[in-house]
């Protein structure tokens, strides 16, 4: 699924305004969506009374729509206007009067808060609510938020009530997130048409909630007519991009992947490395790594094979393993870096292997940090062969001296210029992750959560990307669904032990379920199935 900065998004609505779709049919499609999101909430709430806060422009417009659609439903509707209804823009004011039969009837009430006496039935009205819905302002907000504006935000974020927010939290810059002054705290936000990047970057993300998108009819040709380059890393696009498994296959036709990780201090690196690309469904998996952690190794991972190296005396792997390396041993790909040390020695041999490697590379940790402000280097190495890369902000500086920017559209030119054109995926961990593609597309990772903050988080993603580039996933494949299911499977661990206790043991043994849950989605990955009957 795309995303969309504000500018993108408008210009999207007047070219399918101009060509294809009058507002006011976007804005009864986007209402429409919206009370189908509210509705399926409110299922069996006692008092079924929705407050809708309404601003002066289309933002208001959708809301008077929700307004009708529930209040057509039998909802009891407060309808709170911060202006006069003949300032509303010209399809919202359309809306506004189509609400006479159930004003008539009583069942919209109508509060106006520019008045006097305005905000003493607001409080009322939150007592009497079980919903909020904010169409205050939309995502061509770019001044702070002040005055009546500021006020009731903040009377919304203290009512205690779930929010419903159209299209973006009012407050919220629909391209940056950047909360400008005061901003609504939404438990859902219902985005028209597209995702926009102030939902999916923080600090918005942390104020939009679930994000749920509704389809108001831009065409295809329109949106490919802007070459969007932004997309949302979503459970299509990673069960599209997983390997298929043919029911005759064996081991070494499932992927047979190098790991090159550990030192005596990070034993539990290479662990989790090499179990991860198991879980990924990696038919075989060869783990070199020092001879001192052998016995660590196989007592707690018998499945992996352990390559035993030669060390150097504080334990990282020695120069002279390369050429154990490139033995006979038939592999798909290789995986380098989590746990190695920064050590000489081992820098040297990251570098030669690479080097001469000729299957397609992935690089953490230390691995990356093997190629300190060098690059260059690097995308050298990539000219006949593929490499993916996953560094988190600070390896990210060690390689190519900058650091992320904070700002989305920034941040997003800065790392798809570092790789454009390139052999080189880069994975940028962060929140969220960033993947960044030869060709210019962009992913954007909305799952996971903090508590993936903790040690050895990074070398489970690790082993799941190239475990993928073991199967025969491209990287772009690779990377896309190696986020995801890293991302879902910390989101599944947290379900059950809490995110703030959550450890990178947690989220590796979730992966399988992670696993099951995209192939049972897209009913794919059986090799067999029960005969109805």
């Amino acid at each position: 699924m795309y995303v969309v900065t504000s500018e993108q998004m408008r210009m999207l609505d007047e070219e399918t305004i101009s060509r294809f779709t009058p507002g006011l049919t976007l804005m009864e499609r986007a209402g429409q969506g919206i009370f189908e999101s509210i509705t399926s909430r409110l299922e069996g709430a006692p008092k079924k009374c929705v407050s809708i806060f309404l601003g002066r422009g289309n933002n208001a417009g959708d809301g008077l729509v929700v307004a009708r659609l529930l209040a057509d439903s039998g909802m009891k509707i407060i309808l709170l206007y911060l202006h006069e209804p003949e300032s509303l823009s010209p399809d919202a004011f359309k809306n506004h009067t189509r609400l006479k039969k159930f004003r008539s009837r009583g069942m919209i009430e109508e509060i106006y808060l520019y008045l006097a006496e305005g905000r003493q039935k607001a409080v009322q009205a939150l007592i009497d609510s079980d919903l909020l819905v904010d169409a205050l302002l939309g995502t061509g907000l770019n001044s702070p938020v002040r005055g009546n504006y500021a006020a009731v935000i903040e009377m919304i974020n203290g009512s205690g009530l779930p929010v419903v927010a159209v299209d973006i939290p009012s407050g919220i810059h629909g391209t940056s997130g950047r909360r400008l002054g005061t901003a609504v705290k939404a438990g859902l936000t219902v985005t028209l048409g597209l995702p926009k990047t102030g939902s999916v970057f923080y600090p918005g993300k942390g104020f939009t909630g679930s994000l749920e998108v509704v389809d108001i009819g831009i065409p295809p040709e329109v949106i490919a007519e802007k070459d969007i380059k932004t997309h949302i890393l979503d459970r299509d696009t990673a069960l599209a991009d997983l390997p298929r498994r043919d029911p005759t296959s064996h081991k070494f036709q499932c992927g047979s992947l190098l790991v090159v990780a550990g030192s005596r201090r990070y034993s539990g690196a290479a662990y989790l490395t090499a179990l991860s690309a198991l879980r990924t469904g990696c038919g075989i998996v060869y783990l070199a790594a020092p001879e001192s952690i052998r016995t660590v190794i196989q007592s707690s991972a018998p499945e992996v094979i352990f390559i035993p190296l030669p060390e150097t005396g504080s334990g990282s792997i020695d120069l002279r393993a390369i050429d154990l390396l490139f033995s006979s041993r038939r592999i798909n790909a290789a995986a380098l870096g989590p746990g190695v040390t920064t050590e000489d020695e081992t820098v040297a041999l990251v570098k030669e292997f690479v080097s001469r490697c000729q299957v397609p590379v992935l690089l953490d940790a230390d691995g990356i940090n093997a190629y300190r402000n060098d690059f260059a280097s690097l995308k050298k190495c990539a000219e006949d062969k593929d490499i993916v890369i996953s560094p988190h902000g600070g390896e990210l500086k060690t390689l190519a001296g900058i650091e992320p920017e904070e700002d989305p559209l920034p941040r997003l030119e800065q790392l798809s210029s570092l790789v454009r054109g390139s052999r080189v995926t880069l994975v940028q961990k962060g929140a969220p992750t960033v993947i960044a593609h030869p060709d210019g597309r962009i992913d954007i990772n909305v799952f996971g959560h903090p508590g993936m903050a903790t040690a050895g988080s990074g070398d489970v993603l690790s082993g799941a990307l190239a475990g993928f580039l073991a199967q025969g996933a491209s990287p772009a494949a690779a990377a896309r669904t190696g986020v995801y299911l890293h991302s879902r499977a910390a989101e599944i661990a947290a379900a059950e032990v809490g995110e703030r206790a959550m450890i990178a043991g947690d989220c590796l043994e979730a992966l399988p379920l992670a696993m099951r849950e995209l192939e049972e989605y897209g009913d794919t990955g059986r090799m067999f199935r029960p005969f109805p009957g």
